[in-house]
């Protein structure tokens, strides 16, 4: 009975060691997760880009600025931006240049030194509710560096205020997790649907078929995406009619944002099976899918900014955020869900999301594999 056991015990052996992807893997992805995963999440915020409308430029404003320029020097929590005036402000916190911005009023500091009430204006972004939590307090916490001069004789004069002002309708959290949540369907049905499908079909001997016809690489590319697509889309679809009945979420901006809407969930489900198909053109296993396709959900999907904001990433991420396509239709879904339908916001996002499904649909082309 041992030798039997011997037997099939290095038999078993043999076979995984002449597969060293597999092991490659399992050592590998449990390091990706930990240094993806602990660099993506609960990180400090940094760097927000803060807009400076001062028209003011009395001590008391220029307290204030010194004091603003010092948390963008001393913990980086922000990064200044001069506005000329605040209809423009407003537009660059709109189209996402800006994660907030503050106004500094004309009779700021002559308000003070005559111990009248004088408040800063604070606009920020509440779509993301961490990063504009931060902001406000981040703003809020430069306000004692600028007391008025009678606080030293009438100690009920304390510093002046800030009053934030949201810009967009509150979003709540589960609300919030509704453009993650379609994502993440999407990616599934696409590694499922696309890649998956492909490598089984390899695995099984139905693509030997495919030798004896006059099929090209194109023509089963393209019939492998078209498919997936359909699927792929029904099932994401349902996701997100499910995702807002039960937040009570609703599509902003009338047909158009529908339009928009469908657009982006085409193109992010577009993009990212041609992305499998890519990837997984010339694999012959299972196992490869498998180990891929957990591979990718961590890289794309924790990078891209749908649980925690982009700004608290260190460096390197943020530039795996910058090339993440899961980033750019998580933004495009927020505009359209959150930021009251704004289009333009969602305009560079869209045509990223045409270049990478372009690109990758180029790439599983040419690396799908029509021999045995």
């Amino acid at each position: 009975m041992i030798t039997r056991v011997l037997a099939v015990f290095e038999r078993d052996l043999r076979r995984m060691l002449r597969n060293p992807m597999t092991l490659f893997g399992a050592i590998l992805m449990p390091l990706v997760y930990l240094i993806i995963l602990g660099n993506s999440l609960q990180g400090p915020i940094e760097r927000l880009p803060l807009g400076v409308v001062a028209f003011d430029q009395g001590p008391e404003a220029r307290e204030f600025i010194g004091a603003l320029q010092a948390l963008e020097r001393g913990p980086k929590t922000v990064r200044l931006v001069r506005e000329t005036d605040a209809e423009g402000a407003l537009a660059s916190l709109r189209r996402g240049r800006l994660a907030g911005f503050v106004v500094v009023p004309p009779h700021f500091s002559s308000d003070l030194a005559r111990g009248r009430n004088a408040a800063i204006g604070l606009y920020v972004d509440n779509v993301d509710a961490v990063a504009s939590a931060a902001l406000v307090a981040a703003v809020t916490a430069t306000l004692p560096a600028v007391k008025s001069p009678l606080a030293r004789f009438e100690r009920h004069l304390g510093p002046a205020e800030v009053r934030p002002q949201e810009i967009y309708p509150r979003v709540d959290y589960d609300t919030s997790l509704v453009p993650a949540v379609v994502v993440m369907a999407i990616f599934i049905g696409s590694m499922l649907a696309g890649g998956f499908n492909l490598v089984m079909d390899r695995f099984l001997g139905v693509h030997e078929s495919y030798l004896s016809t006059p099929l090209t690489r194109l023509d089963i590319a393209l019939g492998v995406l078209g498919s997936g697509t359909v699927v792929t889309m029904a099932s994401s679809a349902l996701v997100l009619s499910a995702g807002l009945l039960l937040t009570g979420g609703r599509v902003h901006g009338g047909p158009l944002g529908w339009v928009a809407l469908v657009l982006v969930l085409f193109l992010t489900t577009f993009g990212l099976l041609a992305m499998m198909m890519a990837a997984l053109g010339r694999a012959n296993h299972p196992r490869v899918g498998q180990m891929l396709g957990g591979f990718l959900n961590v890289i794309l999907f924790f990078p891209s900014g749908a649980l925690y904001p982009i700004e608290s990433f260190p460096a390197w991420l943020r530039v795996v955020a910058v090339v993440d396509p899961e980033t750019h239709s998580i933004a495009a879904l927020k505009a359209i869900l959150f930021r009251s339908g704004d289009l333009q916001a969602a305009a560079t996002s869209v045509a990223y999301l045409i270049v990478f499904g372009l690109a990758m649909a180029a790439l599983a082309v040419t690396t799908l594999k029509r021999t045995l």
